[in-house]
């Protein structure tokens, strides 16, 4: 996931290579942003809500990929960009419509409601709908003032993406815990009641990003 090594000269190597070899995570902090690398380096990530741009008009999408370049090519320090495809997930939009039944006092609204619910599972389910996810991760190294460092870069990135009208927030410790497994447990991405203090699969070795 994170900076992870050539993988394909990984398996050409006669050595036999252990999941941890691959990761190099060292701790995720209770109740803190970021986590700790086996290296010594802190990594913070911040998700992009993304937007529908087919939404945009022709000049306006081009303004806005002027403006994101503009505020991109403004950060003198290495970071990273992740892009997660995932299946799209309907299931609170389901309790919701299933929580709006409960309310209707006629047959027509409950119908109605019931036909909504039927058609979006069946969307979903016939066209296996993918959505992506965005994450940007920023690092610096283990130091006594790591924290005021590393947050007030990710708090400059979040004024970056405000003035391209795009929404970002820091992931906290259960949602960083979330992202991580969920490249090796895709199904933990958005499972509830998990125990987040479970055992973190463990990451090795990390090569700087121009």
């Amino acid at each position: 996931m994170i900076f992870i090594i050539n993988i394909l000269d990984k398996i050409r190597s006669k050595n036999k290579i252990s999941l941890n070899e691959f990761l190099n995570i060292k701790d995720i902090p209770k109740e803190k942003n970021y986590l700790t690398t086996l290296d010594g380096e802190i990594i913070l990530f911040i998700k992009v809500n993304p937007i529908n741009v087919d939404l945009l008009s022709e000049e306006e999408l081009e303004t806005k990929m002027d403006l994101m370049s503009l505020e991109f090519s403004n950060e003198q320090n290495p970071y990273k960009i992740l892009v997660i495809p995932r299946t799209v997930d309907i299931s609170e939009h389901i309790h919701e419509q299933e929580e709006l039944e409960k309310t209707c006092n006629d047959d027509i609204s409950t119908k109605i409601i019931e036909q909504r619910i039927k058609f979006t599972s069946n969307l979903v389910a016939d066209k296996n709908i993918i959505e992506n996810e965005f994450y940007l991760l920023v690092w610096v190294k283990n130091s006594e003032d790591f924290e005021t460092e590393i947050n007030k870069r990710a708090n400059t990135w979040i004024t970056r993406f405000r003035n391209c009208e795009l929404d970002a927030e820091i992931l906290k410790e259960k949602d960083i815990i979330l992202l991580v497994k969920s490249f090796t447990i895709p199904e933990f991405a958005r499972k509830e009641g998990t125990n987040y203090g479970d055992n973190i699969v463990k990451l090795r070795e990390r090569r700087k990003i121009a």
